[in-house]
């Protein structure tokens, strides 16, 4: 068998930044300017993230101030920080995508990456671009080694492939060497699991904080590989690793380095607009144009009826659980509940998972009109494939279907980020002042030209 794991690290060790394309550069500016504004707002909305936060800082117990908490005003020693940030990273669940491989492939590697460049120092843009591009890489590539959906053995699977993106990111800023590498993902795969059972619990907020693990073992199994400590080889392939553990074999672990270097699945990343899972946009993509075509109201609507893939089974199941959710994170990853709030309010925001806004009763309402099957046939290359059909009280009926390949990518501008980062970085606790953000979206567009990535978290 092919040796992954050291082919993957000596492209994270020997790639340079000219080596990337400037698209692929382009899409990474995007992901920088709409992390920041996701986590600061996520320091106010995000489920148990003001909490995380106040545990890393009592965890810090009064250490040397190193590394920004993004939307606080505050640092804190840098493990902390980057604990605290990587709580908030995904908790709106408004950041990007990579759909192919079904991982949000910067969740973790923008946080852990700014808390050691703030720390380390003299990190330039162009340097800070090229770790977090090879950290998104890195989480896709780790994912689409996978053949089958991790949920069926217990596993949640995303925060676990973007842990090996932190890893990735974190280690090219340290300038680790492949063989440092190698044993980075070795230390990496000996913290890092996500159980599964978290879809079955509508009050965990272990969906809303995870990041906050993978961000914390990722930098751990760095530092240790700095220190020269041993790994083992083959953490991905061998014989007890990733692959094997976690997927059960289910694997064609070819695909982490088929064309490695010339293809980047991580300039291939959808944006969100709707702050809800991506699984859940295909639906509503749906039934928002079945109703704008057909001249359809909320109240025309007798019955939706959807069809949705095993990876997105979670969006939909337990039914009752969909049907009225209690939190935040469990109505953004809930097909009936995004898809009632954009057939009742034409449009789907924020504010509409705020608490008050969960008991909406025309929302809910709606949601009782939903009835729901998971198509278990359709595995990982047709995980957003999504079938609709929508009665009407008088007898009519529409029907519409996404395939994977039409649902993965809708390309947005960046002025659209831009826009969609200062909404949320006004619901920071400590927001910045409009001359501070302008600054800091200016500097994002133009990251290849700055000197020291502090510049960027004295901003935030």
């Amino acid at each position: 068998m092919e040796k992954i794991t050291e082919k993957l690290a000596q492209f994270i060790e020997n790639t340079r930044y000219e080596d990337i394309p400037e698209e692929v550069l382009a899409v990474q500016k995007l992901s920088v300017l709409d992390a920041c504004g996701i986590t600061m707002g996520a320091g106010t909305l995000g489920d148990g993230c003001a909490e995380m936060v106040a545990l890393c800082e009592t965890m810090a117990a009064g250490g040397r101030p190193e590394a920004s908490v993004i939307g606080f005003g505050r640092k804190l020693p840098m493990m902390a920080a980057a604990m605290a940030n990587g709580a908030m990273a995904h908790s709106l669940d408004f950041g990007d995508t990579q759909m192919e491989g079904g991982v949000h492939s910067n969740a973790s590697s923008f946080p852990a990456a700014l808390a050691l460049a703030e720390t380390r120092g003299k990190v330039s843009g162009k340097d800070f671009l090229t770790a977090l591009v090879l950290g998104s890489e890195t989480a896709v590539r780790v994912a689409l080694g996978v053949t089958e959906e991790l949920v069926r053995f217990g596993f949640y699977p995303p925060t676990i492939y973007s842990s090996y993106g932190a890893v990735a990111a974190a280690g090219r800023l340290l300038g680790l060497s492949a063989a440092q590498l190698e044993n980075a993902f070795a230390f990496n795969l000996c913290q890092t699991t996500c159980s599964a059972e978290i879809v079955n619990s509508s009050d965990t907020v272990v969906r809303s904080v995870r990041e906050a693990f993978a961000v914390r073992n990722a930098l751990t199994a760095v530092l240790m590989a700095e220190k020269n400590l041993a790994g083992f080889p083959a953490a991905l392939e061998g014989k007890a690793g990733l692959y094997a553990s976690f997927a059960r074999g289910k694997c064609a672990p070819e695909k982490v380095t088929d064309r490695l270097g010339e293809k980047w699945y991580s300039g291939e990343l959808y944006f969100k607009l709707w702050p809800s899972c991506a699984g859940t946009h295909p639906d509503i993509r749906l039934l928002k144009d079945i109703m704008e075509k057909n001249s359809l109201t909320a109240a025309d609507i007798e019955e939706v009826c959807v069809t949705v893939s095993l990876r997105n089974g979670m969006l939909v199941q337990p039914e009752e659980v969909r049907k009225a959710p209690k939190t935040a994170i469990i109505a953004k990853f809930s097909v009936p509940y995004a898809c009632s709030v954009m057939a009742v309010k034409g449009r789907v925001s924020l504010s509409d998972f705020l608490p008050g806004a969960l008991e909406d009763p025309a929302v809910l309402a709606f949601c009782r009109k939903f009835t729901c099957r998971v198509e278990e046939a359709w595995g990982p290359e047709a995980a957003l494939n999504t079938e609709m059909t929508v009665k009407t009280a008088d007898g009519r009926s529409f029907t519409g279907k996404l395939s994977h390949k039409e649902a993965s990518f809708a390309p947005v501008t960046f002025a659209q980020v831009k826009e969609k980062m200062l909404a949320n970085a006004a619901l920071a606790p400590c927001p910045g002042t409009e001359e501070n953000l302008e600054k800091l979206c200016s500097l994002v567009e133009h990251l290849e030209e700055v000197a020291d990535i502090r510049e960027l978290a004295a901003l935030l």
